[in-house]
This record gives C-alpha cells, structure tokens and sequence, in this order.
C-alpha cells in the first residue's frame, strides 16, 4: 500500500508521544490501522445483483430473438452462476476492490474502527478522563481525534479538525509518519494549553505507538 511503518518510523512516533505528555496531564493514544475492512463483501453483493439480472437480461433477449427458443431453467442457473463467479472474481482483485468500494462506506467501517479502539485501547480508564485517541486508518485515509469526558469539556470538535485537514494531507502525499508525530504534536500543544502538565500526575497509559495489522 506504500504505508507501511519502519520501525524507525513508529519509534519516532512513539518518542513524539512521549514529548508530548510531558508538558500535559492529558494522555496521548496513537492507533493507525493498515485497513479498516477487507471489504469483500462489495464485490460479493455486486456480483449478487448482476446474477439476479440474468433473467432479466434472457427474458429481454427473447423478446428481440423469439427464434432462439426459450431457455431452461438449468441454463438460467447455471449462467447465473457463471456471472456470479467471474463478476466476483474480477472484482475481488484487491485494486479493483478497493476502488469500487464507495468512500461512505470506507469512512463508515473506518469510524466504527476508531470507536473500537477507544475502548480496547482502555482509554477512558484514566482517573481525570483526560484521554485522546488518535486514529489513523491508511488505506481509507481516514483520520479521526477521540477525546474522553474531561477533554471534550474543553475542546470542540472544530480544534481537532484542524489537526485533522493537516494530517490528511500528509497522508495523500503517503507521509504518514509525519502526519502521526504532526497530530501527537498539535494535540499535545492543545493538551498542554488546557491541561498543563503537574508534577504529582502520574502516567497512566503507556506512550506507546499501536499499528493493527
């Protein structure tokens, strides 16, 4: 995909989490995913949908060929089957999957992939519920900013896009390294603002860089 991670990469984004924090009581998540769905699904309904036209498609052609005759019941299926398979087939190919599959739905399954990781990642378990996620979804490039009780108090959704707009272009260029240590930075600067380090906090959550297969 051109988005894999070296592991100089994670670990600079790993130290990037750690410079953060240390200026803010906040607690930084960072999960970037490689994909949020195989979406194979897409091709398998499409495929559905020709197989299911087939009769439609013979019937039209009896009404213009009359003299071909009328076919089978064991000709309709199996030509059914036979589109089915070869529309899925071709489909499938991993490009072509991807490019046929509508961005909605990309952003969908990226989202729900993003709520997911909130709560496996434990995130609202900090005492002050000043945890963030920060959630990159590559092949969709999708990114979004999850804040816990205490920070959404603070900061609305319009300080988050900001970061958001600026890591999605670093994404489009496939610099997604820099746009993960860009958004850990911009967000520990927010955190930093309203949520200013102290020296009795401890750290809660470990400052560590996740990367889901």
């Amino acid at each position: 995909m051109g988005h894999d991670l070296s592991q100089a990469e994670r670990q600079k984004v790993t130290l990037a989490i750690g410079a953060a924090e240390a200026h803010t009581t906040g607690e930084i998540v960072v999960v970037a995913a490689h994909a949020s769905d195989d979406y194979i699904h897409v091709p398998i309904h499409i495929a559905t949908g020709f197989s299911l036209a087939v009769p439609s498609a013979l019937w039209l052609w009896q009404l213009t060929h009359p003299w071909d005759g009328a076919f089978s019941w064991g000709w309709l299926f199996g030509i059914q089957l036979v589109v089915f398979i070869v529309v899925a087939l071709a489909l499938s190919l991993p490009s072509i999957r991807r490019f046929i599959t509508p961005m909605r739905l990309k952003r969908k399954y990226a989202h729900r992939n993003a709520a997911a990781q909130f709560l496996a990642t434990n995130i609202a378990a900090t005492e002050q519920r000043t945890g963030v996620l920060i959630f990159v979804s590559l092949l969709e490039r999708y990114v979004e900013v999850i804040g816990d009780e205490a920070i959404a108090a603070k900061l609305s959704a319009s300080d988050w896009q900001k970061i958001i707009d600026e890591m999605l272009h670093l994404l489009k260029d496939k610099q997604a390294c820099d746009a993960l240590v860009l958004g850990v930075q911009h967000a520990g600067a927010l955190l930093a603002k309203h949520f200013p380090a102290k020296s009795h906090v401890k750290n809660e959550l470990p400052n560590r860089f996740i990367v889901l297969g």
